[in-house]
């Protein structure tokens, strides 16, 4: 899982980002109001330039005018004349020919001055139902722009939020990987130590044959190291494309784990043995990855090391049920505490008992490395308190088709 700094760094851009993409869009649509709003006005503003031309141009008297319009008629004898009473006509008539704009009590009008062969013509336009035409136009565009904005700051936060989750899912993968990598390989790296450092006291004997012996041993350790760290690289890749189908004897791989930690087992006082109940030589085979089961027995044994004491034994039993392989990793250590089996095999979950883990701090990744290859290999992980004290931890294969 990410760390809590990574996930703040992650949240934080995204939370930036989605604020730069809205503030960016709630532009776009204030700005796209905007001229909406101003042609309107143009078009507004224009179609009563048109109207009162056309008035001012045709008008002979001011008995009839046109619906929102009011007139007023100066003839060349002086005589004037006004479509309504109360207009201020010898204001309206002194006004210079041409556009502007007058307010009679609580109604504003659009005035036209004109000047014709038969006198002065002036053409009132009542505006409050283009202004109210505006009003309504800009109460729709506010609802919409308001609107737009709510969805778009929605849309974006929702496609921030997916576009980051690969980048959340990949810092999660990558602190899981080397997580993984510190566990696994700390278990073959302590068995090389303890290995160099037998070697070295058998240099000091100058027991050749044994010196050789411990560089051979240390040879196939490193081979061991680098298929864990193989393996490892191929991990990510096990859940999505499946393990691979080899035929996989787990007894001489019992074998093999107990030869490659028996020196670090006994550096401990501790004694590491395999036993079996079959003799059978497919009784053991299963389908999987040789390197990924291998992984997983080492785990266990080192789980059962961290959790013995001196004088103590490690038992890996192999046996048969039914169409499943059953391995047993037992020890007669400090046990498991009750309440905390159920989370066991939970990632970063470990128990507190440790007697052997040499004072290094312990992540609880092991285990779950081992759940997770049962689960790949379609098998299963259990623990139990073992009779008379420490504990069992059975990994159950189903077993290979005779071949």
């Amino acid at each position: 899982m990410t760390s809590s700094s990574d996930l703040a760094v992650v949240r934080r851009a995204g939370r930036i980002a989605a604020l730069q993409a809205s503030l960016a869009l709630t532009a776009v649509l204030l700005l796209v109001g905007a001229v909406i709003f101003l042609v309107d006005g143009q078009v507004q503003k224009q179609q009563i330039a048109d109207q009162l031309t056309s008035v001012v141009g045709t008008a002979d008297d001011v008995t009839d005018p046109p619906p929102g319009m009011q007139l007023v008629l100066r003839d060349l004898a002086g005589e004037t004349s006004a479509s309504a009473d109360g207009l201020p006509t010898a204001e309206l008539l002194g006004r210079e020919p041409g556009f502007s704009d007058i307010r009679i009590g609580d109604e504003s009008y659009r005035v036209l001055v004109a000047d014709r062969p038969e006198g002065r013509v002036v053409a009132l336009l009542a505006l409050k139902s283009y202004e109210a035409s505006r009003n309504r136009l800009l109460l729709a565009l506010g609802a919409a722009e308001l609107a737009g904005i709510l969805a778009s700051v929605g849309v974006v936060v929702l496609l921030t939020r997916r576009s980051l989750r690969p980048l959340t899912e990949a810092l999660a993968l990558q602190r899981r990987f080397v997580a993984d990598a510190s566990h696994e390989l700390r278990a073959p790296l302590t068995v090389l130590h303890t290995r160099i450092q037998l070697l070295a006291r058998r240099f000091d004997d100058g027991d050749a044959h044994r010196a050789k012996e411990q560089i051979e041993a240390l040879a196939a350790d490193t081979r061991v190291l680098g298929e864990v760290i193989e393996d490892l690289l191929a991990s990510a890749s096990m859940a999505s494309k499946g393990v691979p189908r080899d035929r996989v004897d787990v007894a001489d791989l019992a074998e093999d784990v107990r030869a490659s930690m028996s020196e670090h087992a006994a550096s401990a006082g501790v004694t590491l043995a395999v036993n079996r109940d079959a003799d059978a030589a497919t009784a053991f085979v299963v389908l999987g990855s040789a390197a990924a089961l291998r992984r997983a027995l080492t785990s266990l044994v080192d789980n059962a090391l961290a959790h013995e004491h001196a004088g103590g034994s490690i038992e890996i039993c192999l046996r048969r049920r039914g169409p499943n392989v059953v391995i047993d990793v037992r020890d007669d250590g400090v046990g498991v505490d009750p309440d905390a089996m159920e989370g066991l095999f939970a990632r970063f979950s470990h128990g507190h008992a440790h007697t052997a883990a040499g004072g290094r701090e312990r992540y609880g990744i092991g285990l779950a490395l081992v759940r997770e290859i049962a689960v790949a290999h379609h098998g299963d992980i259990s623990v139990a308190q073992t009779p008379g004290g420490g504990a069992t931890f059975t990994l159950t294969l189903a077993a290979a088709p005779p071949g």
